[in-house]
């Protein structure tokens, strides 16, 4: 095998590699996007509502019997707090589903072909290559260098 074969199987692997992320990084994207949506719905619905005012009127304030140590909080925006987000349970599922995957690292995978292709290039230098997006092989002509008394 000379070294166009070793060139040509190295690009199969890169291209393979790349082109093996490209269904789930749609999937991560697709995921985010879904997440995003619901999260701004249920959010614009709760901006909207009108059942509540702010601050709230001490008449309208209820204690729910939920938590024993949440009694004794008197705090309006505790109770604000509380009782939005009981009502809008949508809102609060969606907003920490959403930032349980960021926690658990959606925007990594969602650019995990960008972040390979970054270190393919960075290794590629060394040895007067690069690479496309898609993990083709880029030969760079060689530098030429200047010789001391030539013009």
């Amino acid at each position: 095998m000379d070294q166009a074969d070793d060139l040509k199987a190295f690009e199969r692997r890169m291209i393979e590699i790349v082109s093996s992320l490209q269904p789930s990084i749609w999937l991560w994207r697709f995921i985010l996007l879904v997440l995003v949506l619901v999260t701004l719905i249920t959010c614009y619905a709760l901006m909207v509502d009108l059942s509540f005012s702010w601050p709230p009127s001490p008449s309208s304030i209820t204690i729910p019997p939920i938590t024993k140590e949440f009694k004794n909080d008197k705090s309006y925006s505790s109770i604000f707090l509380f009782n939005l987000f009981r009502k809008e349970i949508y809102f609060t599922f969606s907003f920490g589903l959403l930032i349980f995957a960021f926690l658990f690292g959606i925007h990594r995978k969602m650019f995990a072909s960008s972040i390979i292709i970054a270190r393919f290039r960075y290794i590629l230098a060394d040895y007067n290559m690069s690479c496309d997006p898609a993990g083709r092989l880029v030969i760079k002509p060689r530098p030429t260098t200047c010789v001391a008394g030539s013009l």
